[in-house]
């Protein structure tokens, strides 16, 4: 029987981790062992831990804290199962996540790692489901598919619910690469797409996502992104390929450099740092530099007139 290990990568949670961990033990699939990694927490996360009785369980903590993707890589560095979960302190599986994705892995071994869709919940009550963008029960993503669906209809993938063949992660050494930035997950599956493996996706709700203000996907959505479109344009492999998608440059420049603006505008970061995210962005959508201009405009103008730049955008469309 394939073995399986879940790694929960914590910092500073404990106030999540207890769900998240209970949720996990309640998998209906139930031979595998659940790892918590702490990244050298303040508050009373090994308490937390510690109040479970389930010999599944361990506990690791970091003696000093290492950076969130580099607690996410001593996951991979520390496992040695065949199928591996990298999981979320603040989200929650649903009880038949673990025992389909496995089922998945065993019965499709072109599938270098699978995923699922998830169910986005609030703390006011709200869970919203999220929906395929493609036909059918799964999907698999091969040669440049993953990629192209990705700059495209989007690709139904959720980090925390991926379940890995570990095998493939250790031997080909892929990690979470810390040079991408937080959007490290995705580039990890440009690149088990690269090494020949299938992207899978489950259509079905098997995982709830956390939606709350301390998360970097809420707080840095844009910037996050961004990042790795700058690391993309300037990887050899990636960068020409990135470069065909002349529409969805267009179209992400005008989303993205409104918000750069707004943030800008209403001083949530600095300018200056805020005008180098925006020559990423331009470099990377294949943009002019009279987009700049037009950017600055809306900026100079906006604060001179409160309530303008939201007409010049509708009228400015890339």
């Amino acid at each position: 029987m394939s073995s399986l290990e879940v790694f929960i990568l914590t910092y500073n949670r404990a106030s999540y981790l207890r769900e998240s961990i209970a949720s996990v033990l309640a998998s209906s699939f139930t031979e595998f062992t659940l790892t918590v990694v702490d990244n050298c927490s303040t508050d009373n996360t090994r308490e937390v831990v510690e109040s479970f009785d389930d010999p599944r369980l361990k506990y690791v903590c970091h003696p000093e804290n290492i950076g969130g993707i580099n607690n996410i890589n001593s996951g991979i560095h520390m496992s040695h199962g065949d199928y591996i979960v990298l999981f979320h302190d603040d989200d929650l599986m649903k009880p038949l996540m673990l025992e389909k994705e496995y089922e998945f892995l065993e019965s499709h071994p072109d599938a270098g790692c699978v995923s699922c869709l998830t169910s986005d919940f609030y703390d006011d009550g709200r869970v919203i489901d999220s929906e395929a963008t493609y036909q059918g029960e799964y999907k698999i993503y091969k040669g440049r598919e993953l990629f192209d669906a990705y700059f495209g209809a989007g690709t139904n993938t959720c980090c925390p619910s991926i379940m890995y063949r570990g095998q493939m992660l250790r031997s080909h050494d892929l990690i979470f690469d810390p040079e991408v930035g937080p959007c490290c997950d995705i580039k990890l599956l440009f690149d088990i797409e690269k090494l020949g493996y299938g992207v899978a996706s489950l259509n079905e709700c098997l995982m709830m996502t956390r939606r709350h203000a301390g998360q970097d996907s809420t707080m840095n959505y844009v910037p996050m992104h961004i990042e790795l479109y700058g690391y993309l344009m300037n990887d050899e492999y990636y960068g020409p390929m990135l470069s065909e998608k002349r529409e969805w440059g267009k179209a992400k420049y005008h989303d993205f450099s409104k918000a750069l603006a707004s943030m800008e505008i209403k001083g949530i970061k600095d300018a200056k740092v805020l005008r180098e995210y925006e020559k990423v962005l331009r470099d990377s959508c294949g943009c002019r530099f009279t987009d700049r201009l037009k950017y600055l405009i809306v900026v100079t103008l906006t604060r001179m007139f409160p309530g303008l730049s939201l007409k010049v955008y509708k009228k400015h469309k890339g």
